[in-house]
Parts: structure tokens; C-alpha cells; sequence
């Protein structure tokens, strides 16, 4: 029998390395703590050599953006057989993992809601609009959908009152934006363990839970009375 013969770890192309060592310098650092020569240096190359692959600082964030858009647009999958409660309740856990795994997003995030005209340019060019946009187009608009549609059929089976799916999600997003950053961010500055994950997950629930609850009729609350 011929011996195995032992295969290089495969190289990660230039490219991937500059923008995992941007996105590491951002959950650190925030979106403007952080200046090409910083990046270059952890990779053992000069600045000119990222110039080579992004025309700018600007471009190396609009590619960052670009990947967290596509890991954005994934949310809120739905999970075909089940109550819309139970389905919406893993969306919720996933997106928390999603947010508590990819620290700069959290702080890109941040900036682009602080940015007027509905996000930064880098951040829109990635998303293919501004936030009003992604609701009806772009690269988010099937994420809001399928939103739309689990909200839908839970108001459907009695699981959910009836609200405005774009204000699920700014009650999801921005509650669970805030948790992360304030009173510190100390779940930003290193990889979070389980127990972190899941007591976020629950808390995070139970926000969006009591939400959507479903209200008594005036005819039933009389009754209680």
C-alpha cells in the first residue's frame, strides 16, 4: 500500500485574510478606530499590498458589509411543520447566535442607524438600498418577507396579535443592539460561551414574546373584571 502522501494546508487567498483581520479590528476597535496599516500589520504585509485587492478603506467595508448582509438575509428562515410560535422562537434564538458571533456587525450596525439618509454609503451599496428600500427590495427584502410571513400565519392561528412586521423587527434588532453595547460590551470584545448565547436567546424572547402577545377583548376583560 502506497503511503499517504501529506497535503499543505490549503492558503486562504490575501483577500479573505485582509477582511477577517477588518472584522476583527472592528468588534475591538468601532468602525473608525482602525486605519489600513493596522490591518497590514498582523498580516505581515505593507499597506500597499491591500491595495492590490481593494481600491480603498471604504471598498475593504463595503466587502465586510456586503458578507454580513448576506449572513443578514438568511434570518428569519421559518422552519417548515411547525406553530408559528415555535418557529419564530428558533428564528429569534438564530438571530441572537448570528449577532453575538459577528461582533462587528454589532458595531457596524450602530453607526449605520446613526448615519442620516438610511444608512452609510458602503452599507447601502452592499444592502442594494437604504433601509426603506430593503423592505420591499434589495438584498434584505426576502428576509422581510418571510418575516411577514410567519407574523402572518401566527396572527392566523391565534399564536400572535396582529403588528406591524417592520415593527417586530425594529423591537427585535434594536433591543438586542442595545443589550450588547450598553452597559458595556464586554460580549463584543471575545467569542461568548453557551451559557452567554442561550441566557441572551431567553432574554431576548421574552421581549419579543410579551410583544406579541395576544390581547383580550374589551367583551373578555369586562368578564375578568
Amino acid at each position: 500500500m502506497a503511503p499517504a502522501i501529506a497535503r499543505a494546508p490549503a492558503r486562504i487567498p490575501t483577500s479573505e485574510r485582509i477582511l477577517d483581520e477588518v472584522e476583527r479590528l472592528i468588534a475591538v476597535k468601532g468602525v473608525f478606530g482602525f486605519t489600513l496599516r493596522d490591518v497590514a500589520g498582523p498580516l505581515n504585509v505593507q499597506v500597499p499590498a491591500i491595495y492590490k485587492h481593494f481600491e480603498s478603506r471604504d471598498d475593504v467595508l463595503v466587502e465586510v458589509s456586503r458578507h454580513f448582509i448576506g449572513l443578514l438575509a438568511q434570518q428569519f428562515s421559518g422552519t417548515s411543520g411547525r406553530r408559528p410560535a415555535t418557529a419564530l422562537r428558533k428564528d429569534v434564538d438564530r438571530f441572537v447566535e448570528f449577532m453575538m458571533s459577528h461582533p462587528a456587525y454589532v458595531r457596524l450596525a450602530l453607526v449605520d442607524f446613526a448615519t442620516p439618509g438610511g444608512g452609510m454609503e458602503y452599507v447601502k451599496r452592499a444592502a442594494g438600498g437604504s433601509f426603506l428600500d430593503n423592505f420591499s427590495g434589495g438584498a434584505l427584502a426576502p428576509m422581510h418577507a418571510r418575516l411577514r410571513r410567519i407574523l402572518s400565519a401566527g396572527a392566523r392561528s391565534g399564536d400572535f396579535r396582529r403588528v406591524d412586521p417592520s415593527d417586530f423587527y425594529r423591537v427585535v434588532k434594536s433591543t438586542l443592539l442595545i443589550r450588547l453595547v450598553f452597559p458595556d460590551d464586554v460580549l463584543l470584545l471575545r467569542p461568548p460561551t453557551r451559557a452567554e448565547i442561550r441566557s441572551v436567546q431567553r432574554w431576548l424572547w421574552d421581549i419579543a414574546d410579551r410583544f406579541l402577545e395576544p390581547r383580550a377583548s374589551p367583551q373578555s376583560r369586562r368578564r375578568a373584571v
